[in-house]
């Protein structure tokens, strides 16, 4: 596989991009302060947005520095049409052995049952195959 980071994509009403440190308090209140959200996750409760930061090391130094890895795949889920950050989607564990990359994602409640993850998966896998080279 030949590894691209995060780079943008693009779908009809979805843009995925790299994080920002802006990004927090929406990805806070649009998605982790909603158990149902992320209950399947490892992540520790998060009933504050000091929550993220001590609790799960999620939008710190240490987190963000993970960008400068070829091979480090973490967009945020932002609406075109309201700029609105409303989730996040990742590549995880990805193996150049047998060219596989896991895939996981936290989307708002308030967006679901509209197809938004449908096109964000879409693009995800489009760029891993066609990109990065996952499963050639």
């Amino acid at each position: 596989m030949t590894h691209k980071g995060t780079t943008t994509l693009e779908t009809n009403r979805l843009i995925l991009r790299r994080f920002i440190i802006s990004d927090l308090e929406p990805m806070f209140y649009n998605v982790w302060n909603n158990y149902d959200v992320w209950k399947w996750s490892m992540y520790e409760q998060m009933n504050s947005i000091d929550d993220v930061l001590k609790l799960n090391n999620i939008f710190t130094d240490f987190w963000f520095a993970k960008y400068d890895k070829p091979d480090f795949y973490n967009w945020a889920i932002q609406l075109k049409s309201s700029g609105e950050v409303i989730g996040r989607f990742r590549g995880m564990n990805p193996d150049d052995r047998v060219k596989q990359v896991e895939l996981a994602y936290e989307l708002g409640q308030n967006w679901w049952g509209q197809g938004l993850m449908t096109e964000a998966v879409a693009a995800a896998i489009t760029f891993f195959i066609c990109d990065v080279g996952l499963y050639s």
